[in-house]
């Protein structure tokens, strides 16, 4: 920046930083736009099937909104605990399946 002398040149430094502050603002707005239809083409077959099975009919379109999503959620994040759950499950029993597979072998090979 350059050193300000006087209002005029103060109140014209105003004006450009305004202006800039603007055309930031304008590109933001613009690429939280393209992010938010990027996300939703990518997203709509998952939200259409999700969206199908909680269909919640209230007299209030805020409480079905709410509702829909609280549901959403909630089987989220009970697919996500599942998932978890059976993959530390089918990792001890394959542990286990190796473990005594490597017994077995060390059982029939010949000693040295």
């Amino acid at each position: 920046m350059k050193k300000i002398r006087n209002i005029k040149d103060l109140e014209n430094e105003k004006l450009t930083l305004k202006v800039k502050q603007l055309e930031l603002e304008k590109d933001l707005d613009r690429s939280w736009k393209e992010l938010r239809n990027d996300f939703s083409r990518n997203n709509s077959g998952e939200q259409k099937q999700t969206e199908a099975a909680f269909n919640f009919k209230t007299g209030n379109s805020f409480l079905n909104g709410a509702l829909n999503f609280g549901a959403i959620f909630l089987s989220e994040k009970l697919n996500m605990i599942a998932g978890k759950t059976l993959g530390n499950a089918a990792e001890q029993v394959l542990g286990k399946v190796g473990q005594r597979s490597i017994r077995w072998f060390q059982k029939r090979s010949p000693s040295k």
